[in-house]
């Protein structure tokens, strides 16, 4: 595997230059995504994930990349009425995502897009779930299946997502998470 060699701080800063982001197909609304990644001249490349949104391509020194989807994926959400519907009316498929990829051993970073806890506390969605109901959906699964909840307006998305991703990449490369 590539990631078990150690890598001088030259190729380290080389891989990461040059870092890419992979978007699954089925990601739909993700133009403002797009948008801020291309800005920062950061290549995406499209294609299917098991579970997840995006997640990061490590140039492996050969021409070819190595996919950080077996470790890290972040899972982005427009608005707190998406994440509502996902804990229920699509609660057993997205429940079923979340269960494979702790089987799997993967991170996944939950990226909501505009809203804050407070908007959750205030009710400030449209969906009739319970404030109380969703902040205790969002920090049991946080504890259930070790994912991390991310809030953000949508301009800021393309550069969390990617800060997230690039330090993560950073860490592996350095030879962390033995």
């Amino acid at each position: 595997m590539i990631m078990r060699r150690r890598y001088s701080e030259k190729e380290i800063k080389d891989r990461l230059k040059r870092l890419e982001i992979l978007a699954d197909t089925r990601e739909q609304v993700w133009e403002h995504v797009e948008s801020a990644l291309a800005g920062q001249k950061i290549a995406v490349q499209r294609g299917k994930l098991d579970f997840g949104d995006y997640t990061a391509l490590i140039p492996d020194g050969t021409g070819g990349f190595y996919s950080l989807q077996d470790e890290v994926v972040i899972e982005r959400k427009a608005n707190i009425d998406e994440i509502a519907g996902n804990f229920t009316a699509d609660r057993r498929r997205f429940e079923a995502e979340f269960l494979r990829a702790r089987a799997s051993g993967v991170k996944v970073f939950l990226l909501i897009e505009n809203a804050t806890w407070q908007d959750i506390f205030d009710h400030r969605y449209r969906s009739q779930l319970s404030p109380k109901a969703l902040a205790a959906s969002l920090l049991s699964w946080q504890a259930k299946y070790g994912i991390t909840v991310v809030f953000c307006r949508p301009q800021e998305s393309g550069r969390i997502l990617y800060g997230i991703l690039y330090y993560w990449a950073r860490q592996r490369l350095e030879g962390g998470f033995t």
